[in-house]
């Protein structure tokens, strides 16, 4: 523009050019300008410097305002720069911020505005906003201070612990923190889940309870009914005084059906077996002695129930009646133990041998000397009786101190050992005898032979009256023609009801039978 008025008036100032008129907006714009400008001919003024870049602003002391108006305590207080990868530490520490309440956090000198600030509830839940512009307002609350308190009483209606509770807005993505923590519901008890400032009315919950069981309530609407319960009441309670009649601990105690838990919502185990489910006792032991009461809910009143005692053994009373109203005893008879078992030692080394040591392979030690009576001199027999499986290892120990092993003897392939020179390498274990004769059955027991035409396979030795116990034949099968030396089992007596199951399906059911006969007694 500058440039046009100069020309405009050194065209005016120009010989021969007197008496042109100036154009309409040059008296204004020449009025504007300064005096030395409008001269003709006069220097242009120099534009002015660009301006400097900015300094970066120095640092602000800065701090956050955090209200809490989420209905429940904070536990937990981060504040971070936005994006920034770590949290930071807890602000909170050791404190908590009640619900209701602000807090003051200071933060430094800082040339940033925008935090991320993150906080824990006591529940376990997280609230989290992003990118605060603490330089244009330092309070950051949480929670909607016009919203109502959503609360609910939770009934345990089962017979187990409520170990875990989980509740979030219907449609919420996964099933949010544990609401319990630390603490668990008894069984007939309640608690008050405190859900904390929400408009939403449905929520989905979730309880786990002790044997890791889940049940889930769908849609609950918690502004209409604040009461949820988990399990049916409807299913009655049974009550039961356990008694430990043995010499040793009851460590564990389990309660089922062949359809599954106690009150038949659970999985079958396999083949039609109880599901045990969890241990009723807990932390508590019945010492020997002792009874404990147990009490839970089922639709049926005959339970199995299985006991295990501290030196892990294990024993089981299907089909007890829990609505009798009397004590049901434990008294080590229906522990499963191996049966008797009778082989015979034949000495053909030309020295006497002075002691015997026989055990199951999986026995730590030999335990004691089965030769009570004295050597087993060159030529002379001997029984050894004794609870295991069929494999055994055997030890002899002559009266110079040497001694012979031999591991893995199948005493129920082998009645029958002959302890010669070699015989711990030898592929039979029964040659070189001669003749030999089996004796009569032991006093107080009786000889089973196998008279059938297949394998005999399960054998169940009971108390009269009393349900089936477990097979005492165990991992052994007596074979057609084979004999089985068997003396009466604790707590049932000479007189017991004998069940014999051979391969083909035949059973064999003999009420009142005499255990302690000493004679021969063939089956079928």
């Amino acid at each position: 523009m500058r440039l046009r008025v100069a020309m405009v008036l050194a065209l005016l100032a120009a010989p021969g050019l007197a008496g042109l008129v100036a154009p309409r907006w040059l008296p204004p714009l020449l009025s504007a300008m300064p005096a030395e400008a409008r001269q003709p001919g006069a220097a242009q003024p120099t534009p002015p410097a660009a301006a400097a870049p900015a300094r970066p602003a120095a640092p602000q002391e800065r701090e956050a305002v955090v209200a809490n108006e989420l209905g429940l305590p904070l536990r937990e207080l981060y504040i971070a720069p936005a994006g920034s990868v770590e949290q930071g530490p807890d602000r909170l520490g050791e404190d908590s911020l009640p619900s209701g309440a602000a807090l003051r956090v200071p933060l430094g000198r800082q040339r940033l505005c925008l935090f991320d600030v993150r906080v824990v509830l006591a529940d376990g839940s997280a609230e989290e906003k992003r990118g605060v512009d603490l330089c244009r307002s330092s309070r950051v609350t949480f929670g909607d201070p016009s919203a109502p308190l959503r609360e609910a009483t939770v009934v345990n209606d089962t017979d187990l612990a409520l170990r875990e509770l989980y509740a979030m807005p219907s449609g919420a993505p996964g099933r949010g923190p544990d609401r319990l923590g630390t603490e668990t519901v008894a069984p007939e008890a309640t608690t008050r889940l405190r859900l904390g400032r929400a408009r939403e009315c449905l929520f989905d919950l979730t309880a786990v309870f002790e044997d890791d069981t889940v049940e889930e309530r769908r849609r609950v609407d918690l502004c209409r009914n604040s009461r949820v319960s988990f399990g049916d009441p409807a299913i009655p309670w049974r009550e039961a005084e356990i008694a430990n009649g043995t010499g040793r601990a009851i460590r564990n105690l389990y309660a089922g059906t062949a359809t599954g838990t106690a009150n038949g919502t659970g999985a079958a185990g396999r083949s039609g077996a109880p599901a045990w489910g969890h241990d009723r006792l807990g932390p508590v032991m019945v010492e020997p002695g002792t009874t404990f009461r147990l009490r839970l809910r089922s639709r049926a009143c005959q339970l199995d129930l299985r006991v295990v005692y501290d030196d892990e053994t294990a024993e089981e009373k299907p089909g007890a009646d829990l609505c009798a109203g009397t004590s049901i005893l434990f008294d080590g008879s229906g522990i499963p133990r191996p049966p008797e078992r009778a082989f015979t030692l034949l000495n053909r080394h030309a020295a006497p041998v002075q002691e015997v040591y026989a055990s199951a392979t999986d026995d730590t030690d030999w335990g004691e000397d089965r030769l009570p009576g004295g050597a087993l001199e060159r030529g002379a027999r001997a029984e050894v009786v004794l609870r295991s499986a069929c494999e055994i290892d055997l030890r002899v120990v002559f009266g110079n101190g040497g001694a012979e092993e031999r591991r893995g003897v199948n005493i129920c392939d082998t009645a029958l050992i002959v302890l010669r020179p070699g015989w711990v390498l030898a592929e039979r274990l029964d040659q070189g005898a001669g003749t030999l004769e089996q004796g009569p059955p032991r006093e107080g027991s009786v000889r089973l032979r196998n008279a059938g035409p297949a394998p005999l396979v399960e054998l169940y030795v009971d108390a009269v009256g009393a349900p089936r116990g477990p097979d005492r034949l165990g991992s052994t099968v007596l074979g057609r023609g084979e004999t089985l030396d068997f003396a009466p089992p604790e707590a049932v007596g000479c007189t017991g009801h004998l069940r014999a199951v051979f391969r083909d399906g035949r059973e064999v059911d003999r009420p009142r039978f005499d255990l302690c006969s000493g004679t021969e007694v063939a089956l079928p």
